[in-house]
């Protein structure tokens, strides 16, 4: 077989590819490199007698002296159970980088090493799951050793590696593969979730919108700058989220509060306080208030597995009693579903399963994905050994200097 690589892909030709692939990360969606303004990207693809059998989006990262490191997030795309594939595609990104002066590629493979049910840690039971991710992972994994690669290791922490190695998913399907219905959703999760949702919020004047819209991202970024202040922390800025809007199909999500109608509900059923803080509010001016929000990225491939990526949220803790932010997940589900997705990802978690992420996330009994993790082809071990051993520790001091 003759094999080529190119390293400039146009869109036409990556998105195709990509669309018809089983499970695809939207990190590895042509539009991403224009995502990641500090980094220069490449699009490149491996051809097998003139047909396309792998692509991947390579960000590149420029270090002081010239020194450059090639990542492939959630990449590269092809088929990691076929050995020559991998092979020869390691072999081309390895020229790649030599010409490049790149000390090293970094891969965190769209793959899992497991999957299963956040309530077999909570209940010391098995349970059964729908799993995908983490077929043939043994051979895949063997595939890149083989290859070249050096396996990073399981860390367990978020900040120990680029993208988090745990996340926790709502399944939107049986075992046998077929679509939930929007009631088997709903009753997948913890009674105290199912309380809020239906009735409790639609009585109280909790209402929820989705859209596409530009025009809307302050509504967003409000509820944004709310949780940035509260949790001390920084996501990401208008400018930001204005370039996912723009260049992917993403879909912000609202959870609001007519406050008229919770006002009514609260004069028959509410305590004096509660009434006194709504009032207030409309005498402001307010009618309609934002309480939850979410960015959703969904799945750019047609094919296969397609999973939904609940990618940015915030809360404002105005009425936290009421728990929109349950609503604001069943919501997505239920659009997710709608879209024709296998899976809502909630994102990442810590390893220990014991962060505050995962406890809210677990409240939707939801699957806990343990990827593969990182790998590094190695081009300079001189370069590479010394940076593997600082960079953790310039990583710490930065984050101390930035709190």
């Amino acid at each position: 077989m003759k094999y080529t690589f190119k390293t400039n892909l146009s869109q036409k030709e990556y998105t195709e590819f990509i669309k018809n692939n089983n499970s695809v990360s939207f990190m590895q969606e042509y539009n991403w490199g224009d995502i990641k303004v500090d980094w220069e990207h490449l699009h490149c693809g491996l051809y097998q007698d003139k047909k396309l059998v792998g692509v991947c989006l390579i960000l590149i990262r420029t270090f002081p002296m010239g020194i450059k490191l090639f990542y492939i997030p959630r990449g590269f795309v092809t088929d990691f159970t076929n050995q020559e594939l991998v092979s020869t595609f390691t072999q081309e990104l390895k020229k790649l980088a030599k010409k490049h002066h790149a000390y090293s590629v970094k891969i965190d493979p769209y793959f899992c090493i497991n999957e299963y049910s956040i309530k077999e840690i909570e209940k010391k039971e098995t349970f059964n799951v729908p799993t995908y991710y983490s077929n043939d992972y043994q051979k895949k994994h063997r595939n890149l050793l083989q290859a070249g690669f050096r396996h990073h290791g399981f860390t367990m922490k978020i900040e120990q590696s680029q993208q988090p190695r745990f996340n926790m998913s709502i399944p939107l399907i049986h075992l046998d593969g077929t679509f939930c219905t929007e009631q088997e959703i709903k009753t997948s999760f913890k009674k105290r979730v199912r309380d809020y949702l239906g009735n409790y919020h639609t009585n109280r004047g909790v209402f929820f919108e989705h859209t596409n819209d530009i025009s809307r991202l302050d509504e967003f970024m409000e509820i944004i700058e709310k949780t940035e202040a509260r949790q001390n922390i920084v996501l990401r800025n208008k400018e930001y989220f204005t370039h996912i809007m723009k260049k992917f199909n993403a879909y912000l999500f609202f959870g609001k509060l007519d406050l008229c109608q919770y006002l009514t509900f609260l004069k028959e059923k509410g305590k004096e306080s509660e009434i006194k803080e709504v009032e207030n509010l409309i005498e402001k001016g307010n009618k309609i208030i934002n309480l939850s929000a979410a960015l959703v990225i969904l799945p750019q491939n047609e094919n296969g597995v397609r999973t939904s990526e609940y990618l940015y949220a915030g809360n404002d803790l105005k009425f936290a009693k009421l728990n929109v932010s349950y609503g604001l997940v069943y919501d997505i589900c239920k659009f997710s579903l709608e879209q024709k997705c296998h899976y809502c990802n909630l994102g990442g978690v810590e390893g220990t399963l014991d962060d505050h992420l995962t406890s809210f996330k677990s409240k939707f009994n939801a699957i806990v994905w343990e990827y593969a993790g990182e790998y590094d082809l190695i081009i300079n071990k001189f370069t590479y050994y010394p940076i593997e051993k600082f960079l953790p520790i310039a990583k710490k001091v930065y984050r101390k200097i930035k709190k």
